[in-house]
């Protein structure tokens, strides 16, 4: 568990040869093992998914509490099961949020934004977009974060 501490995104695989070479153990069903292993020990170091989607409201709040002018913009969906609508229910759906300083910052910047993204994965799946400009001192300043359900179509134009 120290070692998910140090580094929650190590490989299975390093794992692996970690308890092949302090025990001298080999998992059996390698991969699978390891990976169940490795989810539970981030649990218990970090709590689960549910935990984290359920508190993240709070730390939208706490961000504009502590961080006054912050922009922030949550979206959720009707929540539903195989027997259709749960009522009153919402789930997650997709975030957009930028700090004041980035804000702030912007008017300093090239007339230039570059948007990129990377996937989750695992249980909850997504795109965690950033949007970025250069400053004068061709400083790379982040301008604003979305969460959203898939990576946005690429728009039809070319250089």
């Amino acid at each position: 568990m120290q070692v998910m501490r140090m580094d929650p995104s190590i490989k299975v695989n390093v794992i692996i040869a970690q308890i092949q070479a302090l025990y001298n153990y080999t998992i059996s069903y390698r991969i699978r093992k390891a990976w169940l292993g490795k989810n539970k020990a981030i649990e218990q170091i970090y709590g689960n998914w549910e935990e984290s989607y359920n508190q993240l409201p709070r730390w939208l709040l706490v961000m504009q509490t502590f961080a006054p002018g912050t922009i922030i913009k949550m979206e959720t969906i009707p929540a539903y099961n195989e027997h259709g609508l749960i009522n009153g229910m919402t789930i997650f759906h997709r975030l957009f949020w930028a700090y004041v300083p980035c804000i702030s910052a912007f008017k300093f910047c090239k007339p230039i934004v570059q948007v990129d993204g990377t996937w989750l994965y695992d249980k909850y799946k997504g795109t965690l977009l950033v949007a970025v400009a250069q400053d004068g001192n061709d400083n790379i300043i982040p301008i604003a974060y979305a969460l959203v359900e898939g990576e946005p179509k690429r728009l039809g134009v070319s250089f």
